[in-house]
Formats: C-alpha cells, structure tokens, sequence
C-alpha cells in the first residue's frame, strides 16, 4: 500500500498500533471535518484501511510511518535552526571558483 504524505500525516497524528480503533478514529474525524476536501481525503483513506489483507501487517507499517514522521519532524527542526543561526552564512557553501 501506497500513503501520500498527507495520508501519513493522517496516520502519525490519529493513528496507533491498533486497525480497528484507527478506522474508529478516522471516521470519527470525518464526520468532525467541515473543509470538504480534508472530509473526502479522511473517508479515502479510511477506504483504504478497510483491506482486509491490511490486518496482518499494519502494526508494522504503522510504527515505520510513525518513525519516518518524527524523523521528517525532525529534520525540519534541524533547518530551522540552521536557517535562524546568525553564524551561519550563504557565502559559506558557495563551490569554490576554479579560474582562481
């Protein structure tokens, strides 16, 4: 199965290592959601989820969307720093002139 990174978003956030109460959340979700776009990518995904081939291995999945999440998270922590760093400057990366 193929997640979009909005659809991971979905899992990181409403998910756990439990189908059922996914499922349970996510339509709870949908029926919460106003935004008609956010409300036909929550019911989608909740499609998706009702595989039933989906009940052997999603734990799994489930804790490899989680880690690659927190790892994405992380990474954006990690640019900002470096974007806010006052040391830190353009000229720095800038590859070197061979002419010179």
């Amino acid at each position: 199965m193929k997640l979009t990174f909005k659809e991971k978003k979905l899992l990181y956030t409403y998910g756990c290592a439990d189908l059922e109460l996914t499922r349970k959340r996510l339509y709870e979700i949908a029926g919460l959601t106003v935004d008609p776009n956010q409300n036909k990518l929550v019911y989608d995904f909740c499609r998706k989820l009702e595989d039933e081939t989906l009940a052997d291995w999603y734990d799994q999945m489930f804790y490899f969307v989680r880690a690659e999440m927190e790892c994405y998270t992380n990474m954006l922590l990690l640019m900002q720093g470096i974007e806010e760093d006052e040391e830190w400057r353009k000229e720095d990366f800038v590859e070197p002139d061979d002419n010179v």
